[in-house]
């Protein structure tokens, strides 16, 4: 039963605090209505488990943390998006039924404003709000009409408007910060003393110039979460007003999914950092909206050398014994360059999963595998740094809905593991790349499997083809990959065979990069067909002049040959962000000194400190060799059923496990080889 006869003004998917102290937050159905009512609901189809009449209410907003807070006075809904366009909309909602204070020429009576120029930057934000909806409602809008006619076009201008509404929500962070900061400079208000206890909750009042008094002179505070945020009767103020919150201390959120009822007495313990042993596959959105840099810090650097003139003097040697200079490197290591292949994943592997047509979801799989190639379209000069023995890399994103781990296991051949997932999907991959010269031509061959495992119950293999660097004496290089991808669905026997197929002599680079792919179920009889090309995107034949679009490219920065022709997502690879910069553990790539120094354009310092950790390496093999030890991985272990190394380690610790205690601040990193990276 809806709490409402009014019509649905706003609804959608979010994250409710549950009533019981330490039980998280569960996700829940929100729906506010034309009448200014707030309700939720376990799922769309479910009656109401409570409502709120915004008008009459409080609502507080953290826009660093993504929260909204609604009070009543008898009840408190704390809310947290699950991205930050959601919050910018559901925030955009609510202010239709408050006293927008905060922009307002004028305060509320009952209310006071301590920083001076307030009414400017509120003026300010009310029209970046305005922009924000109007940028959100032509996304949204141009998604429609790129889901039902696919357009590279429709999709650059999507593109970037989302980069322009990054930059309108980090104008519009400075904004709500200005008038803040200018009263924390100016001292304490003349009315602070009213607000008795101290508490920290009282600071987010107080940094908003606020005097929030019942009939006694005093504040009474009717709830604190764990956040230590204060709300106040609603009963005591003006009806409707709107808090923004500093949000300077980081808010430990605790997700449960579960079907509970918000009143239970019981913690079900599926809290998400709690520990157990089963693995945790459970995406958690961010708690900070990251910003990613669009550049690299310096262009590509050193000289380019010759490939070929190292290639003759090395014939028929695996190229991974080969130390080359380090010009010959782009600043990614091979770990990263794995990871690259994960870029369109979320989207293709989700719709994968949530698809009740076999033949879609194996297409979908095949043009994820298809999109992994993508990134190397701008790649002909420069490498990957080969990593050390023991080295990681991860990639949590929670704005592509994503989890990546990967790690070196076997130093020779180099053999790279990784292990990946998202919401309905997991992808397991232990990969070697053997390498061939033929004179003019450098072919990398890959050997090892992956597998991608849905939550429908299907499980696929993945075969892939050769990559070959053409041009290598004369003319221009470039990166083709040639030959047979099978996918096989281990649980119906169907298959789908993508031919990459090779360029002619005389086409030019028009006649490359084509791929075709046909799918097959259990007795050879043909399901469905796909066709395109590996750098630019994916199509299921639907009939003989239609075409559905499964996968496009995005496109890359401005002139990509400045920054080793990496894609937007490649150049954050090796960047530290805020929100891992105290997770990392010491072993992860973007820690490595010789690789950071080359992205920042010292190419003469990474030669040097490339040379010291490759003596050092062959210092601590030569050392285990000596006493008759192995090398054991840190978070892979030997595996079976097609599948060489599987994730979690020997003695049954898990990454994601471990790092989640490491960011709740529950233990510090233990790992072996903590000081491969000091010299």
């Amino acid at each position: 039963m809806d709490a409402s006869k009014a019509r649905v003004l706003y609804s959608g998917w979010v994250l409710k605090k549950k009533k019981k102290r330490m039980q998280g937050y569960a996700k829940r159905w929100l729906i506010i209505f034309e009448d200014g009512v707030l309700s939720y609901s376990m799922d769309p189809e479910s009656s109401s488990r409570g409502a709120i009449a915004v008008p009459h209410a409080s609502v507080s907003s953290d826009v660093r943390h993504g929260t909204i807070h609604v009070d009543s006075g008898a009840n408190v809904f704390h809310l947290k998006m699950l991205k930050e366009s959601d919050f910018i909309v559901w925030r955009a909602e609510l202010r239709k039924f408050l006293h927008q204070w905060v922009g307002e020429g004028t305060a509320p009576a009952n209310m006071t404003n301590a920083s001076e120029g307030s009414p400017a930057s509120g003026t300010s934000l009310v029209l970046m709000d305005h922009a924000d909806g109007l940028l959100e409602s032509s996304i949204q809008s141009l998604s429609q009409l790129n889901a039902s006619q696919s357009s590279l076009d429709i999709k650059n201008v999507i593109v970037a408007l989302k980069q322009l509404q990054e930059q309108h929500g980090l104008i519009r962070q400075q904004l709500v910060r200005r008038p803040r900061e200018s009263l924390s400079r100016s001292g304490t208000p003349a009315n602070a003393g009213f607000l008795s206890p101290p508490s920290p909750g009282r600071d987010h009042l107080m940094a908003a110039g606020m005097s929030l008094r019942n009939s006694n002179g005093s504040v009474s505070p009717s709830f604190m979460d764990d956040g230590d945020h204060v709300f106040y009767d609603a009963d005591d103020m003006m009806n409707g007003v709107e808090f923004e919150m500093r949000g300077e201390d980081e808010e430990q959120v605790d997700i449960v999914y579960d079907d509970d009822d918000d009143d239970d007495d019981y913690d079900d313990g599926r809290i998400v950092d709690a520990v157990d042993d089963s693995p945790v596959n459970t995406v958690v959105p961010s708690q900070r909206s990251i910003v990613y840099r669009t550049e690299l810090p310096a262009p590509v650097t050193g000289e380019e050398l010759s490939l070929f003139s190292i290639l003759k003097k090395n014939v028929g040697k695996d190229l991974s014994t080969i130390s080359f200079p380090v010009t010959f490197n782009c600043p990614l290591s091979l770990l990263q360059a794995a990871a690259e292949e994960y870029e369109y994943a979320p989207n293709l592997l989700e719709r994968a999963a949530q698809s009740s047509d076999s033949v879609e979801r194996m297409l979908l799989v095949g043009a994820f595998s298809v999109s992994g190639y993508a990134s190397t379209a701008h790649r002909t000069t420069r490498k990957p740094f080969n990593p050390l023995l023991g080295e990681t890399f991860e990639c949590v994103r929670a704005d592509r809905d994503m989890h990546f781990i990967a790690e070196k296991v076997v130093h020779r051949p180099p053999v790279v593991a990784s292990y990946c997932f998202g919401k309905g999907w997991k992808v397991s991959s232990a990969i070697s790349v053997k390498n061939k010269f033929w004179g003019k031509s450098l072919e990398f061959i890959a050997e090892g499997a992956q597998i991608v495992e849905l939550d429908s119950g299907d499980k696929y293999s993945i075969s892939k083809p050769s990559s070959f660097m053409r041009n290598l004496l004369a003319g221009n290089k470039y990166l083709e990959h040639v030959g047979e991808m099978v996918i096989t669905n281990l649980r119906t026997d169907e298959r789908l065979v993508i031919q990459f197929k090779e360029g002619t002599l005389f086409g030019g680079p028009a006649n490359r990069n084509h791929i075709e792919g046909t799918m097959y179920d259990r007795n050879n009889g043909v399901m469905g067909t796909i066709k395109g090309k590996w750098d630019e995107q994916v199509a299921r034949v639907m009939g003989k002049d239609h075409l559905q679009v499964l996968w496009e490219v995005d496109p890359l920065p401005p002139n990509p040959a400045r920054y080793y022709g990496f894609t937007r997502f490649a150049i954050s690879l090796n960047e530290i962000t805020e929100d891992i910069k105290d997770v990392l553990p010491p072993t992860d790539t973007r820690l490595r000194p010789d690789q950071r120094a080359l992205e920042q354009g010292d190419a003469d310092r990474a030669e040097e400190l490339k040379l010291v950790l490759e003596n050092e390496q062959r210092e601590r093999r030569k050392q285990l060799e000596e006493s008759g030890q192995e090398y054991e991985p840190q978070w892979f272990h030997p595996g079976s059923d097609g599948l060489d190394w599987v994730y979690g380690s020997s003695d049954g610790r898990e990454y994601f496990r471990e790092r989640t205690s490491v960011e709740r601040g529950h233990a510090t990193w233990n790992v072996r080889g903590a000081s491969i990276f000091q010299h």
